[in-house]
């Protein structure tokens, strides 16, 4: 019965869909094929460097209090 079915339908191949992608080099090329990558280890530093901080503060520890990262810059 499969078989019938498939025989009345007339066939159709479809042609599969092609992207011509640029390749981009140099810097720009770089940061559009890699710039996910390079946001999740931004973020995850973040998280690290947020964490150090609020724990230095809560526990008062000064010599990770005394980084550079947590100075107020001066003139």
């Amino acid at each position: 019965m499969e078989e019938s079915l498939n025989e009345k339908q007339p066939d159709i191949q479809e042609e599969p869909a092609v992207h011509e992608e640029k390749e981009l080099t140099g810097i720009k090329g770089f940061f559009k094929k890699n710039w996910p990558v390079m946001f999740l280890v931004a973020f995850i530093m973040y998280v690290i460097l947020l964490g150090i901080g609020v724990t230095a503060e809560i526990f008062k520890i000064q010599w990770i209090l005394d980084w550079w990262i947590w100075k107020a810059p001066s003139r």
